[in-house]
């Protein structure tokens, strides 16, 4: 498992972050201040407030998995983003980390080219699948058809060595990672489904180490009741903003884009309905 910090005590010390690991104990996590986070269906929940309460499959719920399950599983819809994070085995780093990693795809393919892999999403219900896909398991779901109107399916998984990812149910936005200590990291069409998107670059700045690199896509559909209007960056150039942000130094660092470019993302709603994005992928080295 990956080393995991404590969001409840992590506290600014003399201009540093003062951190403290938190460990297995049984079935959840403990921090030496007393906070306890509970492992569910073997993932970890890490967060200041968490739940262990039994899993509640409503209509939204469905929907999220009917739709993600499928994108990252059972269609050929993100194929191309696949692909570009799968081709990253061409130089092999010891740890990526996924923020928003959702049904868990993209860590299998980041795991061809990376020691160790954490997935980090805040929706619990879908990492529950994710860690028996990423076990190799079969998992079945309800495929939305129209309305409220569902067929059983199902999608198989990628078996991984358990030593190989952690699954971490958590804030993109404040994961409970070390800083500096991901040679790898990735963040694919979250951006815009953020509330803080200059916060996630942020994070994934304060998380890359020197020399690392971030992997960013985003169709900039800037969630309406998600991303307010003042933190929609870009105006009509949000893919030009984002490259000024990364190469102007405004994270800290800049960084040096090595590859840009536009790959389709295709998620099924219900059978008569498929939208397919344009996501903005880029590709940038830490100074």
């Amino acid at each position: 498992m990956a080393l995991l910090v404590c969001p409840t005590c992590r506290t600014m010390k003399d201009g540093r972050l003062d951190l403290r690991t938190i460990e297995r104990r049984g079935d959840e996590m403990a921090c030496e201040c007393g906070a306890v986070y509970p492992i569910v269906d073997g993932v970890p929940r890490v967060a200041p407030v968490t739940s262990s309460a039994p899993e509640v499959l409503d209509d939204l719920t469905l929907e999220h998995l009917s739709i993600y399950l499928e994108a990252d599983w059972a269609s050929a819809g993100a194929e191309q983003l696949h692909a570009r994070i799968a081709a990253r085995a061409s130089e092999p780093v010891a740890d990526a980390v996924e923020l928003g990693c959702s049904a868990g795809r993209i860590v299998a393919e980041l795991a061809k080219g990376a020691k160790h892999v954490v997935g980090i999403d805040v929706n619990a219900s879908i990492l529950a699948r994710a860690k028996r896909l990423l076990d190799g398991e079969t998992v079945t779901y309800q495929r939305r058809m129209i309305g409220t109107s569902y067929e059983e399916a199902t999608v198989s998984g990628i078996a991984l060595d358990a030593s190989r990812f952690t699954l971490v149910s958590g804030d993109a936005l404040d994961p409970p990672l070390v800083p500096g200590h991901y040679d790898r990291v990735v963040a694919l069409n979250v951006l815009d489904a953020v509330p803080h998107p200059r916060q996630l670059l942020a994070v994934m700045s304060g998380l890359c180490a020197p020399g690392g690199e971030l992997i960013i896509a985003s169709p900039y559909q800037w969630h309406d009741g998600v991303v307010a209007v003042e933190e929609r960056f870009g105006g009509a150039d949000p893919a030009g903003e984002l490259v000024r942000i990364l190469t102007s130094g405004e994270l800290g660092v800049p960084y040096v884009i090595l590859e840009q470019a536009e790959v389709p993302w295709a998620l099924r709603r219900n059978a008569r309905s498929t939208i397919t994005f344009q996501s903005h992928y880029v590709r940038a080295r830490k100074a």
